[in-house]
């Protein structure tokens, strides 16, 4: 049965509310997914995904990025908090260490395999985690963001990276790919980039408001190519 239990953690004098999924019929540590969200924070569209980790065999936490209680309301108050972390990667990558922390030290996990996985914002973070040099197996990013400030150091990043992005994306045009892929091939990095000819920013979630200027839209069939794609490299690693 999937289960959901809110963990409480911390980030210096912040305190955090995720929410760990997993399949409690699994007594075995399982690998162990780092879930992070879009801008619009911890909301109900997360946990599908969550679900659809738990039910392969994972135990997944739905990281909380902005702090227990702070549930943005609107797309502006979102705007807001994820600015905070945009402009500051350094504390984007701490406060989403604070959850792979948080995730490494549960008892149902096996801390010899861990991931991150997010999506837009969340697919940023999980990018800027690999950066930092995080225990990580693997991160992959759904149409998140590929620039950074700080580009990582060769020999960085310590797993494998899945980038799965939609061509009509204009919130992270395709000009972003080749100076991703130049910052990657300069840091050894050992990456994939899957390019959906068919989608736009936000393909995976149900909710997302067709938007011709940001060319966002829901696209169920490139939703699941995406995580055929997303679970077979989970799969092998």
């Amino acid at each position: 049965m999937i289960t959901n239990t809110p963990l409480a953690y911390e980030h210096g004098d912040t305190k955090l509310e995720g929410l760990f999924v997993h399949d409690d019929k699994l007594t075995t540590p399982m690998p162990g997914i780092l879930l992070i969200h879009e801008f619009t924070g911890l909301d109900d569209s997360m946990l599908p995904h969550a679900e659809r980790l738990a039910r392969q065999g994972y135990a997944v936490l739905l990281c909380d990025m902005y702090g227990k209680g702070i549930r943005p309301k609107d797309k502006a108050e979102a705007s807001t908090q994820a600015h905070i972390y945009k402009k500051d990667r350094t504390l984007m990558r701490a406060r989403a260490k604070a959850g792979l922390d948080a995730l490494e030290v549960h008892p149902a996990v096996n801390r010899n395999r861990l991931f991150a996985l997010g999506f837009s914002f969340g697919g940023c973070a999980a990018l800027e985690l690999a950066r930092s040099g995080a225990n990580l197996t693997g991160a992959i990013s759904f149409y998140g963001y590929l620039n950074t400030p700080e580009p990582c150091r060769p020999g960085a990043v310590q797993g494998r990276l899945l980038v799965l992005h939609g061509a009509h994306d204009r919130v992270v045009p395709m000009s972003e790919i080749p100076i991703f892929e130049k910052e990657m091939h300069e840091a050894d990095t050992d990456f994939r980039i899957i390019v959906l000819h068919d989608a736009g920013h936000g393909f995976a979630n149900p909710t997302h408001e067709n938007d011709p200027a940001t060319g966002s839209w829901y696209c169920e069939e490139a939703a699941e190519k995406a995580w055929k794609t997303a679970l077979e490299f989970l799969a092998r690693n």
